[in-house]
């Protein structure tokens, strides 16, 4: 390595780690809420980071095998396609849960629908690694990730546009930030890639200190680390709002998403007004006792509309129907 490379390899490698130490973050903070909200989005964002984290591995792997090779890791053929393809896989993994998590987040429960993104991901992916040895086919294959992403964005703005529950609509509107940032970073990896591989056709280049590399995409990473911010930002929220054990007295944050997502949830299940004032101060720990003097009836007609409640939500108990609000949230 010559002298004046090594800032910019040292530069490349703690940003790399930045990128590594974030996505773990996210992942184990999503997995903390998983376990006291049991929330499918959380644990999805878990399975997303995860694999991400193990994706960007892959790029400190290839100095690691240039020593073990005796060689650079690129020009071995046979580690070349065994990493590509480790790589399809784990991208196709990342990249399903976040799908996944986007179904979750609009209410798409179709599973054929769920399984043809991933499954024609794959399909193209190994077909386009079969003539990655072009500048054009290098770009399409490197850019499948960001049309799974412009997908999933598609997707969600489709359901959003095309939903006539205003309700429904103001609860999907709260992902706009979250929406516009990766509209935004996917267009940049998109450009970043066209550049490199469409207009200067070429493996790599120095942008000032910054080296530039088709092993590389910094839009992409940047990307990743937005997503880890706004994950970590909700996962610490949800667990300030603890779950398992609803505090008596009702914070403001808690009040506000009982709000939110009461009304999405009884119209979910078919739930009247009265049950959804039971339901409300259900989550709001009160017992059939204070449930009764709050509403002024009868504690036997709160353990009817309890009853209801259960056989309409599919609910065993009052703490499973706690937990399937929340896990709706």
């Amino acid at each position: 390595m010559r002298a004046e490379e090594t800032p910019v390899e040292f530069a490349t490698y703690y940003f790399t780690l930045l990128v590594m130490l974030a996505s773990v973050l996210a992942a184990a903070t999503c997995f903390s809420a998983y376990l006291v909200s049991r929330s499918r989005a959380m644990i999805l964002a878990f399975g997303g980071f995860l694999c991400y984290f193990i994706d960007v591995a892959f790029m400190l792997q290839d100095s690691i095998a240039a020593v073990v090779l005796g060689t650079s890791a690129g020009a071995d053929a046979g580690y070349l396609l065994m990493r590509s393809v480790a790589t399809i896989l784990i991208g196709d993994a990342c990249l399903t849960f976040f799908w996944l998590l986007v179904c979750d987040f609009v209410g798409e429960r179709c599973r054929s629908l769920m399984a043809v993104p991933p499954i024609a991901f794959l399909l193209l992916s190994l077909g386009l690694l079969m003539g990655a040895d072009t500048p054009e086919g290098r770009f399409w294959f490197y850019s499948l990730r960001m049309i799974y992403v412009f997908w999933m964005l598609g997707f969600g703005l489709f359901r959003y546009l095309t939903c006539r529950d205003e309700t429904e609509r103001t609860r999907m509107a709260r992902g706009r930030v979250a929406f516009v940032v990766v509209a935004v970073l996917a267009a940049l990896v998109v450009a970043e890639d066209a550049l490199l591989f469409l207009v200067l056709r070429t493996d790599g280049f120095m942008l000032g200190p910054i080296l530039i590399s088709s092993e590389r995409n910094y839009a992409e990473n940047l990307l990743f680390l937005a997503g880890a911010l706004l994950a970590i930002g909700y996962a610490v929220r949800s667990l300030a709002l603890r779950f398992e054990k609803p505090p008596a007295d009702e914070s403001d944050e808690r009040a506000a998403r009982i709000g939110d997502n009461l009304l999405i949830y009884a119209r979910r299940h078919g739930l009247t007004d009265r049950e959804s004032e039971v339901l409300r101060l259900i989550l709001q720990g009160k017992d059939n006792q204070n449930i009764a003097s709050t509403l002024t009836i009868a504690p036997s007609t709160v353990k009817v509309y309890v009853h209801r409640l259960l056989q309409k939500t599919g609910c065993e108990n009052r703490q499973g129907l706690i937990q399937d609000f929340w896990r709706s949230a």
